[in-house]
């Protein structure tokens, strides 16, 4: 099914895209300790939906191999 293999790869890509982003905000040094806080937060809560998104994706696909056996 290469459906399942292209929404695991977005997720990864996502997730992996997201991780970059907080690390390079945590690394810069050109601005306020207020505003690396709050966009900090704000890519935290993007990567607890993304590995949210995993945690349904991986219960889905093991309700649909159940059903198939």
């Amino acid at each position: 099914m290469k459906i399942i293999n292209i929404i695991n790869n977005e997720l990864i890509v996502k997730k992996q895209k997201l991780e970059a982003e907080l690390e390079r905000v945590l690394n810069m040094q050109n601005i306020s300790v207020e505003e690396k806080l709050e966009k900090s937060l704000k890519l935290i809560n993007k990567l607890t939906m993304i590995n949210q998104s995993f945690v349904t994706w991986e219960s889905y696909q093991q309700t649909e191999n159940n059903k198939e056996k």
